[in-house]
C-alpha cells in the first residue's frame, strides 16, 4: 500500500526548536517524530512512502534516504513554492494510481490505520477523514458526521462561538486517485479549505471515521512535553530506542551510570551517555545520546537533546534543552524554559520560568535570565481578548509591554505602512499610546496621531485616508482597572482572528524585523481629523430637514471626547442641546455603557423638567446610544433596536438588515413585517461590522446594546451618526418617538454566565447540539434553540474566557429567568 507523509511545514510555533531542524525531525523519546510515523505505517502494510518536502527538506531526505534502513521504500517530492496540503500531493499524481493514505509528519498516533482503510473501502468513499475527539478543538478542523459516518459539516479552526463538536480532523486521510483530478497542476490547494468542501458541495461520498487510539498534533512546546508524559504513562504504543531495565527505565547502548546515581523508572537515557555520581534522573525525563550529567546534577520532567552537558549540582526542572548545550556548574533552569542549540550557560546562572533562549547564545556566569534572550518574549496568557489586547493598566499593560506590542503590530505590517493611533481621555491611555507609537515607528511604520478622539472617528480616519490600520487605546468597558487597545484593519474594523494570531506569534517570539535608523517611521499629528470625518458625515444626512424642526434635546456625553466635537455639529443643525457630563478629566474614566440605569434615570428627570423632545445618552467611546422619550421613558437595548427598525421602515423597502444571533423575536418579527431580509452574525461587534462591510446590500445593522451601523457612512458603530439619523427620520417623516415607543411590546430577555473549563467547551456544544437536534437550532454563535413561538434559549461559549453564557427570551421576565436557570442546570450536568 502507498502512503504520503506530509513533511513540509516550518513548525514556527515550536521555535527555537525548529530553527535548526525541520519539525518532523524533532525527537520524541529520542527518536524523530516522523520516524515513529514511518514505523507505524510499515506496521500497517504501507511499504511505499512518498514524502512531501519544503522547509529544510534536505535534512529529512538525508536522514531517511531511500527508507531501506527502516524496511520501506521512500521517495521525495520537493515544493519549489508552497502548494498547500493538497497541491503538494497533486505533484505525486503519477505515482498514486491506487487508494492511498495521507498522514502528517508532525503528529504522534497509534490509531489503527488498517481499520481506517477497511472503513474507507466498505463505505465506498472517495475521501475518508480519520477523526478523533479532543477537549479543546479551537486549533483543529471540527467535523460532524451522521450515523453512517458521512460528513455533514466541518469548520477549520473555529472560534468558541463556532464550535459545534469536539470531533476533529486528525490530518490522516484515505483518498482515491480520482480526487486528484479536481486540482490543476501547480496551483495551491488545501484539503480542508478547498477539496473536501468541494466534494461535500458536489454531494460526493466523503466520510469520517472516528477511530480509537492515541493522537496528538504537536503544535507547541506544551503539547511537545505532554506527548512525552503520555508516552511514559503508556497512553501511546511507541517503539523506544535502547534497552528497558528491570526498574522500567530505558537506557541506550554504551551508556554508563554511576552506582550511586538515581534513575526513575519513568525515564529514558540515550546511547553513550555518562550519568555520574550522585546525579538524579527524575520522572518524565528524556536524556539524548552523548550527554553527560555531572556529579549531583538533577534533571526532572525535562527533555534534553543530544550532545549536552549538565554541570555539577545543576538543576533542570520542566524544561527543554536542545542539542550541543553546555550548562555549567550550579546552573538553575526553571519550569517551562527552553534553551536553543549550541548555547553556553555560565556557572551559577539562573534561567527563570518560561524563558526562551535562542540558539548560539552565551550567558555570563551568575546571570539571572528573566527575559527571553534576543527573540520571543514570553507572556502567560493569550494576547488578544474579544475586542483587542486587554491587561491591567500599568501592572501588566506597562509602557514596556506597549512598546513590544507596537513592534509586533509594526512587524506584521509592510515597512512604510501608515497607522492611525488615537486614545481615550484617560492619562494612562496617553502613556500606552505613546509606547505603542515608539514600537510601530521602530519597525519602519509611519504614524498619524490624532490624539484623544472618539472610537468611531478613529475608525473613519483609517478607512478614509488609506492607512494600513489603526490602534485605539482606552479604558476597557466594564473593567475600569483594565486598559484595552483595539487594532483595526484598513477598513477601520477590528482585525480578524487570523491576523491576531499572526501578531501574537510575532509578539511571543519577538520576531521583529530590524530597521535601519534611516528607515524608522515618521510621526505626524493631524488636527483636521474631525473635518475629514464631517465632510463625509454631512453627505449621509438630510441636514436641512433637521434644521427646520429646531429640536430641543438633552445630551449626556458620559465624560467622553465626543463632548468636545458634537456640540458644534448640533448647533449647526439648529438643535438646542443641553449637555450633561460634557467635560473631560484625564483622571476620570468615561462611562463604559449607554445602558447605565442610574445615569438614564437622572437623564429622564432632566428631560421631563426641561420638556425636551428627546434625551440621548452615549457611551464614553461614542459608539452606542440610549434614548429618553417625551414621557421620560427609557428606550434602550433590544427595544431601541426594534424602534430603529420601525424608523427605517418609513424610508427603506425590502431592506437587508444585519443583526446578531441573540436578537429578540420582536426584531425578527419587524423585519418580516416590512418584507426585509435578516442576516445573522455572531454576538460580537467584530462579526457584525465585518459582515456589514463585506455585504454591500446591507443598509443597516444593530446590536441589542444600542450599537447601530449605517454602512453608507462606515461599517462601524457610530453614536453621532445614530443620533442624527434618528432626528432625520423623525423630521422627514414627522414621526413621534413617543408614539412609536407605545407601539413596541415589551421585550423580556435575561442572561447569566457560568464557569466552564476550556476542555469542556467543545464537548458541551456537541452534546447540546445532539440533545436538542429535533428543535429549530441556529448554530451561528453557540447553540440557539426555539422553545416555542415566543421563547428561545441560547448557549454560547465565551471566546476568550473559561465561561459559557446562557441567554433566554420569554413571554415575561419571570419566564426568561426561569429558562436561564433551567438551561444552566442542563449545562452544569453536561460539563
Amino acid at each position: 500500500m502507498k502512503a504520503v507523509l506530509m513533511a513540509g511545514g516550518e513548525g514556527s510555533r515550536l521555535r527555537p526548536m525548529t530553527l535548526h531542524r525541520p519539525k518532523p525531525l524533532v525527537p520524541v523519546c529520542n527518536r524523530p517524530m516522523s520516524e515513529h510515523i514511518v514505523g507505524n505505517l510499515k506496521a500497517h502494510g504501507f511499504n511505499d512512502i512518498f514524502v512531501t518536502l519544503y522547509y529544510m527538506g534536505d535534512e529529512i531526505q538525508s536522514f531517511f534516504g531511500d527508507g531501506s534502513s527502516l524496511g520501506v521504500n521512500m521517495a521525495y517530492s520537493v515544493e519549489e513554492s508552497p502548494l498547500g496540503t493538497a497541491g503538494a500531493v497533486k505533484l505525486l499524481e503519477p505515482h498514486l494510481d491506487e487508494t492511498f493514505l495521507i498522514i502528517s509528519g508532525d503528529c504522534l498516533t497509534d490509531i489503527d490505520l488498517t481499520a481506517a482503510v477497511a472503513f474507507h473501502k466498505k463505505s465506498g468513499s472517495l475521501a475518508t477523514i480519520v477523526l478523533t475527539r479532543v477537549s479543546t478543538p479551537l486549533e483543529y478542523g471540527v467535523v460532524i458526521i451522521d450515523d453512517k459516518g458521512r460528513i455533514e459539516r466541518f469548520l477549520e479552526k473555529p472560534g468558541w462561538g463556532e464550535v459545534f463538536s469536539d470531533t476533529v480532523n486528525t490530518g490522516i486521510y484515505i483518498i482515491e486517485p480520482e480526487v486528484l483530478k479536481l486540482m490543476e497542476p501547480g496551483q495551491k490547494y488545501d484539503w480542508s479549505n478547498d477539496i473536501f468542501p468541494r466534494l461535500l458541495d458536489d454531494k460526493k461520498p466523503i466520510f469520517g471515521s472516528v477511530q480509537p487510539g492515541y493522537w496528538c498534533d504537536i503544535g507547541n512546546l506544551k503539547q511537545y512535553r505532554e506527548a512525552h508524559e503520555d508516552a511514559f504513562d503508556g497512553k501511546i504504543k511507541m517503539d523506544i530506542p535502547g534497552k528497558q531495565l528491570d526498574s522500567g527505565a530505558w537506557v541506550g547502548a554504551k551508556t554508563e551510570i554511576s552506582p550511586d546515581a538515581r534513575i526513575h523508572p519513568k525515564s529514558i537515557i540515550g546511547a553513550n551517555c555518562r550519568i555520574k555520581s550522585g546525579a538524579v534522573i527524575n520522572e518524565y525525563t528524556v536524556v539524548g545520546d552523548n550527554c553527560i550529567i555531572d556529579e549531583k546534577a538533577s534533571v526532572t520532567r525535562s527533555i534534553i537533546f543530544n550532545n549536552t552537558y549538565v554541570g555539577k549540582s545543576a538543576r533542570v526542572v520542566g524544561s527543554v534543552i536542545l542539542r550541543n548545550n553546555v550548562l555549567n556548574q550550579n546552573v538553575r533552569v526553571q519550569d517551562g524554559a527552553i534553551i536553543g542549540d549550541s548555547c553556553i550557560i555560565g556557572k551559577d546562572s539562573r534561567v527563570r520560568t518560561q524563558i526562551k533562549i535562542w540558539p548560539e547564545k552565551t550567558i555570563p556566569s551568575g546571570a539571572d535570565v528573566n527575559m527571553n534572550v534576543v527573540y520571543a518574549q514570553n507572556w502567560p496568557t493569550t494576547l488578544f481578548s474579544a475586542l483587542g489586547v486587554r491587561r491591567v493598566g500599568n501592572v501588566e499593560y506597562t509602557p514596556e509591554f506597549g512598546a513590544r506590542l507596537g513592534s509586533a503590530y509594526g512587524a506584521f505590517l509592510p515597512q512604510g505602512s501608515t497607522v492611525i493611533v488615537s486614545r481615550s481621555p484617560h492619562k494612562m491611555s496617553r502613556v500606552i499610546k505613546r509606547s505603542l507609537v515608539g514600537g510601530l515607528m521602530s519597525m519602519g511604520v509611519d504614524v498619524v496621531d490624532i490624539r484623544s478622539a472618539p472610537l468611531p472617528i478613529s475608525r473613519h480616519m483609517v478607512r478614509s485616508t488609506g492607512a494600513a490600520g489603526g490602534v485605539h487605546t482606552r479604558i476597557s468597558p466594564y473593567m475600569p482597572e483594565m486598559l484595552l487597545s483595539e487594532f483595526f484593519d484598513e477598513n477601520g474594523i477590528n482585525i480578524s482572528t487570523g491576523k491576531e494570531r499572526k501578531i501574537e506569534a510575532i509578539f511571543t517570539r519577538e520576531d521583529y524585523r530590524r530597521t535601519d535608523m534611516t528607515e524608522v517611521g515618521v510621526l505626524r499629528y493631524d488636527g483636521r481629523y474631525l473635518d475629514h470625518y464631517l465632510d463625509h458625515f454631512y453627505k449621509c444626512v438630510n441636514a436641512d430637514a433637521i434644521r427646520e424642526r429646531k429640536y430641543r434635546i438633552v445630551m449626556d456625553y458620559s465624560n467622553g471626547s465626543l463632548s468636545t466635537m458634537m456640540p458644534p455639529v448640533l448647533s449647526g443643525l439648529n438643535i438646542d442641546a443641553v449637555s450633561v457630563n460634557a467635560y473631560m478629566d484625564p483622571s476620570i474614566t468615561p462611562r463604559a455603557s449607554a445602558l447605565d440605569k442610574a445615569g438614564l434615570g437622572e437623564l429622564s428627570k432632566i428631560c421631563r423638567s426641561l420638556k425636551a423632545d428627546l434625551g440621548i445618552m452615549v457611551d464614553g467611546e461614542a459608539e452606542k446610544v440610549s434614548l429618553i422619550d417625551k414621557k421620560g421613558r427609557v428606550i434602550s437595548g433590544p427595544r431601541l433596536l426594534a424602534l430603529m427598525l420601525r424608523l427605517i421602515a418609513h424610508k427603506e423597502t425590502h431592506p437587508i438588515i444585519a443583526c446578531q444571533a441573540n436578537t429578540p423575536n420582536i426584531v425578527r418579527s419587524i423585519i418580516s413585517d416590512i418584507d426585509g431580509e435578516m442576516i445573522l452574525t455572531q454576538a460580537n461587534s467584530r462579526s457584525l461590522m465585518t459582515k456589514t462591510d463585506k455585504d454591500p446590500g446591507i443598509i443597516f445593522a444593530g446590536d441589542i446594546k444600542g450599537g447601530f451601523i449605517f454602512p453608507s457612512h462606515q461599517p462601524a458603530f457610530d453614536a453621532m451618526m445614530s443620533i442624527i439619523k434618528i432626528l432625520e427620520y423623525k423630521a422627514v417623516y414627522d414621526i413621534s418617538i413617543t408614539d412609536l415607543n407605545d407601539q413596541i411590546p415589551d421585550v423580556h430577555m435575561h442572561s447569566e454566565t457560568m464557569p466552564i473549563t476550556w476542555e469542556s467547551k467543545g464537548k458541551l456544544m456537541r452534546v447540546v447540539s445532539d440533545k436538542y437536534k429535533k428543535r429549530n437550532l441556529d448554530l451561528t454563535d453557540g447553540v440557539r434553540m426555539d422553545i416555542n413561538k415566543s421563547s428561545w434559549v441560547m448557549i454560547r461559549p465565551d471566546p476568550t474566557e473559561p465561561l459559557v453564557h446562557v441567554v433566554a427570551e420569554g413571554g415575561s421576565a419571570a419566564q426568561a429567568r426561569k429558562l436561564v436557570a433551567q438551561y444552566k442546570e442542563v449545562v452544569g450536568k453536561l460539563d
